[in-house]
């Protein structure tokens, strides 16, 4: 689950692709799950916006995830599974059956932290593979104390509905230099240094949090097509390092190509 980096946006292959088309070639079966199966579609938030153009990188814009239809003062709350704006297409010739997510334009850990335990008991996933946390700091809703915070929730309450879920959490991804928002290196580096100690102290024997370093990996002048959104190198980046961390917490946890088959979330 995620924001507008995993979900993507009409016509993206997505690293939620990539990552399957890897496990798929590597003979792992899995089975993605979430409300949603598509991409964000711009226009059916802001009509006047067909085609819709990203935000450039150099624009200064205080709002750099450009989304969910900031109706009123802040980002909405993610809509329902037939809202048109998730159902957008995935780049032309993609073959994605498992293609079902929980990843929405614009969200909030803060607010992810309060559904997850719903999301969890109705679509029982056995691994939650998160990259939330950039809104946060870009839109300054949280500092990075306030951000491991409701991470800590995030976990806590995806367990009260499975204690022995499993957790791939990607820190946050940098994005090129915005005068408007001078600290945001500052904090998202602040932040994804606490979070691996966060998360082993998290982690139990039945339910690991594991972290996925994709700002290592990740560079928005390389990888993104806006400064932040990734691009083709950004998608298979973030996903080689979901992969990455996948494989040995798969072992690790006791399942495998021969034994139940993974839901991912």
């Amino acid at each position: 689950m995620g924001d507008s980096i995993s979900q993507g946006r009409e016509g993206d292959r997505t690293w939620r692709y990539r990552l399957w088309r890897t496990l798929v070639d590597q003979g792992t079966a899995v089975r993605f799950v979430g409300p949603w199966k598509g991409t964000w579609v711009p226009s059916a938030v802001w009509p006047a916006e067909a085609p819709a153009q990203p935000a450039r990188p150099d624009s200064g814009r205080a709002h750099p995830d450009d989304g969910p239809a900031r109706r009123g003062d802040g980002p909405a709350r993610p809509g329902g599974p037939d809202d048109p704006a998730y159902a957008g297409s995935y780049r032309r010739g993609v073959h994605f059956p498992a293609c079902r997510h929980y990843a929405s334009w614009g969200r909030l850990l803060h607010e992810a932290k309060d559904n997850i335990e719903d999301a969890v008991a109705a679509h029982g996933p056995g691994w939650l593979m998160v990259a939330l946390g950039f809104n946060d700091l870009a839109w300054g809703v949280s500092g990075p104390g306030r951000l491991l915070a409701d991470m800590e929730t995030f976990v806590l309450r995806a367990r009260a509905a499975d204690p022995a879920v499993q957790f791939l959490i990607g820190n946050v991804v940098h994005r090129t230099p915005l005068s408007g928002l001078p600290d945001l290196a500052r904090d998202t580096d602040s932040y994804n240094r606490e979070l691996p100690g966060l998360l082993a102290a998290l982690s139990t024997d039945r339910s690991r949090a594991v972290p996925v370093d994709l700002a290592g990996v990740y560079d928005p002048h390389r990888d993104s097509y806006d400064g932040v959104h990734p691009n083709d190198s950004g998608e298979a980046r973030i996903a080689a390092a979901f992969t990455a961390a996948f494989a040995p917490a798969l072992v690790h946890a006791g399942g495998g190509v021969s034994g139940r088959v993974p839901a991912l979330g």
